[in-house]
Formats: structure tokens, C-alpha cells, sequence
């Protein structure tokens, strides 16, 4: 189940993925007038939300359950966790863009968060596939 919910949740983030695009094209004039590095910062920001999408389907696709009660816990909260960095990159986008300042600290935590809750599926992958 919670494979399924990894691919419904990152098919959702590639749809708001691409609402982004749209926003950023009716509100922002495609950021053609845009000073440079709020350009950058916009499609960088865009651009992970698509990351975020891909990386939640991915788990879903290869998603498999652990019947361990351990590592079955471990494995739920590493989903959870990437479900909240997932929230926290569309959170960042809209509420840190457009910006005078280079600084996007909840952007920046979406992508610590993210690097913790794959990489805890992985090593829980690791340690499943040794025994």
C-alpha cells in the first residue's frame, strides 16, 4: 500500500510540477523580465519540485514491504519523511520566490529532509536484500 501511495502522491507533485509552469508563465511573464538570479532561483525551485515527484514515484515503483516489525517502522518513517520534504519544496517555491535574498532556508531543509528519507530506504534496502 504504501508503494501505491508513494506513485499517487509523486504523479500529484509532477501535476503541481507543472501548474508551477504555468503560474510562473501568467504571473511572472515566463520570467522574461526577471532580474537573472531570481531566475534562476524560480526554475531551480521549479524544477525540484519535478525532482521530488520523480523520486516519490520511483520509490513506488520499486517499493517492496518488509515483514520485520523494525524495519517495516523504519521503512514507514523514511516514507513520511519524504512525504514532508515533498510539502516543505512546494512550500519553499511559493513562499520564498521571487526574492531579493540568495537564501531559501525551507527549500534548503526540503532538501535535507529528502536526502534523509532516501537514504533511509535505502540502507533498509541494503540490510533486506543481506539476509
Amino acid at each position: 500500500m504504501l508503494g501505491k501511495i508513494h506513485i499517487y502522491i509523486g504523479i500529484a507533485i509532477v501535476i503541481v510540477f507543472l501548474l508551477t509552469g504555468q503560474y510562473m508563465h501568467h504571473n511572472f511573464n515566463h520570467l522574461k523580465d526577471m532580474e537573472p538570479m531570481n531566475r534562476a532561483l524560480f526554475r531551480a525551485g521549479h524544477l525540484y519540485i519535478l525532482l521530488f515527484g520523480l523520486i516519490n514515484i520511483s520509490l513506488g515503483a520499486y517499493f517492496k514491504p518488509i515483514e520485520h516489525k523494525l524495519f517495516e517502522k523504519i521503512q514507514l518513517l523514511a516514507s513520511i519523511i519524504v512525504f514532508i520534504a515533498s510539502f516543505l519544496v512546494i512550500l519553499g517555491f511559493f513562499q520564498e520566490l521571487p526574492s531579493k535574498e540568495m537564501d531559501r532556508p525551507i527549500t534548503r531543509y526540503s532538501l535535507y529532509v529528502i536526502l534523509l528519507g532516501v537514504s533511509m530506504h535505502g540502507l533498509i534496502s541494503l540490510i533486506k536484500n543481506k539476509r
